[in-house]
């Protein structure tokens, strides 16, 4: 079959800058490609190319909508961008120290791990989760 994985979610934003700064600090993530002419977009990754690893696009708003945190979690549709971490504890007293609002308490993540819900400072509902180790 010609389909290998998932490249990215997008994500449409207010202010495509300050998200992709904050989504770069939070999570350590880099910008690997940018669309400057028409609608502005970043292509954020955990290194410097598009090849492997996932990534996650951030494309300025053009039309008008509801908040994104309006969204209930069960309403049809995308619902949250899961970014995996190996050692959850650390990631999540990193999220603390930078006062995101979860949404969720620390649980077992279905198939195995930890996880937690979260929203970024547009209201976009994201998750880490780390995954149970094979024995």
């Amino acid at each position: 079959m010609s389909f290998v994985a998932v490249d990215h979610p997008s994500i449409a934003c207010q202010d495509l800058d300050r998200l992709a700064q904050w989504y770069c600090d939070a999570f350590g993530m880099k910008v690997v490609a940018r669309n400057d002419t028409g609608r502005r977009g970043k292509l954020l990754g955990f290194d410097q190319t598009t090849r492997g690893g996932a990534m996650i696009e951030l494309t300025a708003a053009t039309q008008p909508g509801p908040p994104a945190d309006s969204f209930g979690r069960a309403q049809p549709g995308l619902r949250h961008v899961a970014i995996r971490v190996n050692d959850f504890d650390r990631a999540y007293a990193r999220l603390k120290e930078l006062d995101v609002a979860f949404t969720t308490e620390p649980h077992e993540a279905m198939g195995g791990g930890k996880t937690v819900l979260f929203r970024d400072p547009e209201g976009n509902e994201l998750q880490i989760v780390a995954r149970a180790t094979s024995p």
